[in-house]
């Protein structure tokens, strides 16, 4: 049952909430639909003590673990601008670092990114410590068209110890509620804040950025990959699958999950093979333009660099967050990747090149974003229309329509600013001058040995890199507050009033 407006079905009594924000509260489970002693098992994992509800002394302290500073970091210091509206502090960092430091900071209110088995550990350990547990699934957005089967990710665990999922639409909603029909976990409909960035009030943070990449590319194409297991940074093929196994992501046994993985490397072999031939077809095609590859920020671009090498106008790069690429190009080629969901929304169009069949592209919502090619002369053949201008208005329609399903908060209230207001409303936070609350033990570690790939996803930043990103945040959207900025740890940094 869904309640806008009042929380229903809380035996608390009502509780106040952030306004423009959806929750639900699910109805009573059919068990039916369950064999007994799997209902049990789950109901024994769902409900083990946790409220869905924070607890009630929680200081006015959000903390926003990030994983890649790419992805992460701007929509994480939108929702610190707002928290810092709303009477909050924010504590914000490499989420390996700021995780293992949960036990040496005052209890708070957890936005996590996402809801994976590694992601149910650390809240588990939080909760006893006494924080409050939400999250942001941001492997959602990419995963929309399977339904219940989208949530592959979101781990059982995560589910139980979560307080509240900030949704990123109506589907989102109900894929939750289909997956998770017996949870207490609230789902509130906030829209996603990387959405933001793609809004009108919030193009202009990159400007400056979009006319540096014209000013030095000229007219280019973009070719965007999302190869994350099989030319992965991080660990090889097989032992990023023994790693899923064993956080229980996938079992081996199963046939199901085997089809899957059968599936998974037909799906990144074929489009990590047909990459770089790609991009020499429209370096060819395409004399007046630029063409840049820019891979995942999770894989090697040694490959494709090698790949690439001596081929004139054409260039390997990982820089940035992807909305400024987005916005400055003319086109978007990708082999279904996310970033066909932000080039919708910010009117670029994109085309998703399928060089084989697979069930993959069957769930992935950047294929109903995209025009579809399944060969080099059908990218190439679309590719033209598209630069010349041509465009279905009926066609444009259905995929704004499925989009603004899939994505709330495309008008009145930022999602940043939404989840900051709920946040703040959950630890009774209130707006106005006070001095910082927010105090380390001396067991929290200031230092941290990353690895090369860990540097790779999440670089040094300074404090005042940070302060200067907030009030540029602040300026565009006309905000007079400018918040204080410190450095309390490797790439941790407090931010306050």
């Amino acid at each position: 049952m869904r309640a806008t407006g009042e929380i229903f079905g809380v035996s608390s009594g009502p509780q106040s909430h952030a306004p423009g924000v959806q929750i639900c509260i699910r109805p009573p489970i059919t068990l039916s639909k369950y064999s007994f002693a799997a209902h049990l098992s789950r109901h024994f994992l769902i409900h083990r003590g946790r409220s869905a509800l924070p607890p009630a002394d929680l200081a006015p302290i959000v903390y926003l673990p990030m994983e890649i500073a790419a992805r992460d970091l701007d929509s994480r210091l939108l929702i610190s601008l707002f928290a810092v509206k709303a009477g909050l502090e924010a504590v914000i960092g490499q989420k390996w670092l700021l995780q293992k430091n949960a036990r040496a900071m005052p209890k708070g209110y957890w936005i996590f990114k996402t809801m994976t088995p590694g992601d149910g550990d650390q809240m588990a350990k939080m909760a006893k410590r006494g924080h409050g547990i939400s999250a942001i699934d941001e492997e959602m957005p990419g995963l929309g068209q399977g339904g219940s089967q989208s949530l592959h990710w979101v781990d059982d665990k995560a589910m139980a110890m979560t307080e509240t999922i900030f949704c990123n639409g109506d589907k989102h909603m109900a894929a939750l509620n289909a997956g998770y029909p017996e949870t207490d976990t609230h789902l509130v409909v906030t829209g996603n804040p990387r959405w933001d960035f793609l809004r009108p009030e919030l193009r202009g943070v990159f400007e400056e950025e979009i006319n540096a990449l014209r000013e030095r590319f000229g007219r280019f194409l973009l070719v965007n990959t999302n190869i994350g297991t099989y030319n992965s940074a991080k660990k090889t093929a097989e032992a990023t699958i023994k790693g899923l196994a064993k956080d229980g992501r996938i079992n081996l046994n199963s046939a199901e999950d085997q089809a899957y993985l059968r599936n998974l490397e037909a799906f990144e072999t074929a489009n990590f093979a047909a990459a770089a031939p790609l991009v020499k077809r429209l370096v060819k095609n395409f004399p007046e333009h630029q063409v840049i590859l820019r891979p995942h920020p999770t894989e090697k671009l040694k490959p494709y660099q090698d790949a690439l090498k001596g081929v004139s106008r054409a260039h390997v790069l990982f820089e940035g967050p992807a909305v400024k690429w987005l916005a400055a190009t003319d086109l978007l080629v990708h082999t279904s990747c996310t970033t066909a969901s932000e080039a919708f929304a910010l009117g670029t169009r994109a085309i998703c090149y399928q060089p084989i069949p697979s069930p993959i592209n069957d769930y992935l919502l950047s294929s109903v974003l995209s025009d579809i090619a399944t060969s080099e002369d059908e990218v190439i053949e679309q590719a033209s229309a598209i630069l010349a201008g041509t465009c279905d208005q009926a066609v444009m329609q259905q995929r704004q329509n499925v989009f603004n399903s899939f994505f709330a908060a495309q008008s009145g209230q930022l999602a940043a600013q939404r989840i900051a207001n709920f946040a703040a409303d959950a630890v009774g936070a209130k707006p106005g001058e006070r001095l910082p609350v927010w105090k380390a033990s001396w067991m929290f570690r200031r230092k941290w040995r990353s690895t090369k790939f860990q540097r790779q996803i999440f670089p040094d930043i300074s404090s005042e890199e940070i302060a200067a990103r907030i009030s540029a945040l602040a300026e565009v959207l006309g905000e007079p507050i400018r918040p204080n900025v410190r450095q309390c740890g490797d790439g941790q940094f407090h931010i306050f009033r």
